[in-house]
């Protein structure tokens, strides 16, 4: 049986021809250098170095653009937060602003002015209904006139104890008429009806009683107060355009709403003051 495995014989083998190489060119280190390390060490370089090195430079360039990746992302959460941000402020100022439009609305002595919050619009009757977070518990009362911070919206309808329906004066039910009156001077108005609402036009049908040429374009129209159901002196709208009626006394006007009925989020609700 053999002393010696097939691999120590190899590695023998290698090493006697090593040595025999050496002692065949005894004197000649240079050639050894080139023939033998030279090669040896690009070897190491091409087989172990070179992939190392690619290696950690590919490592290091991957951390580079993971770390990009990352700053990049902050910066992308930081302007969506600030977009968010200045959309909130922008919401909040709008809200200040129509409170203290709404605060700075004139109510009549015998009235009282209850601010209410839109909880509710059914996007199926958005011209017509709106939920306001205030009811009988807060004096709130059928018939009674709802503003938003520019003018009449509509009225009361329906009453629950925290919450109520309004009817706006948009509705195309024609249940909403409305007594107006229009000051044509100091001392003279003119008085009329609110119909309804033309959505053609985007304006108020009001039929006056007189076929009077004192009404001019951009003339205010307020309510009136006739028929005790809204306090006088409530803004409208604007004169927009004027039409005689044929073989009728009087006239019709466009009215250009006061109030912006697409959007408002908070209105008043005027209720008589309790003896």
């Amino acid at each position: 049986m053999s002393r010696f495995t097939r691999l120590q014989k190899l590695l023998l083998a290698l090493i006697a021809v090593l040595l025999a190489f050496a002692l065949f060119t005894n004197g000649k280190g240079s050639t050894i250098k080139s023939i033998v390390y030279d090669p040896l060490v690009m070897l190491k370089y091409s087989v172990l170095d070179y992939p190392i090195e690619t290696l950690q430079n590919f490592i290091s360039d991957f951390n580079d653009l993971w770390q990009v990746k990352q700053e990049n992302d902050a910066l992308r959460q930081q302007l969506a937060e600030s977009d968010q941000l200045s959309a909130m402020i922008e919401n909040l100022q709008r809200e200040n602003a129509e409170l203290k439009e709404l605060l700075g609305t004139d109510v009549a002595a015998q009235y009282e002015k209850v601010n209410a919050r839109i909880i509710s619009r059914n996007p199926e009757v958005y011209n017509n209904q709106i939920t306001i977070n205030v009811g009988s518990a807060d004096n709130v009362a059928l018939d009674n006139a709802v503003v938003s911070a520019y003018g009449l919206v509509g009225k009361i309808t329906e009453v629950n104890e925290h919450t109520s329906r309004v009817r706006l004066l948009t509705s195309q039910d024609q249940l909403s008429m409305v007594s107006v009156q229009i000051h044509v001077s100091d001392t003279e108005v003119v008085n009329g009806y609110l119909e309804q609402y033309d959505l053609e036009k985007g304006a108020f049908i009001v039929r006056l009683y007189t076929n009077t040429d004192q009404i001019k374009i951009d003339q205010n129209v307020t309510t009136s107060g006739a028929g005790g159901v809204f306090p006088s002196g409530i803004l409208v709208g604007s004169v927009m355009q004027i039409e005689e009626m044929r073989n009728e006394n009087g006239r019709i006007v466009y009215v250009t709403p006061a109030a912006d009925f697409s959007s408002f989020e908070y209105v008043s609700v005027y209720c008589e003051v309790q003896p």
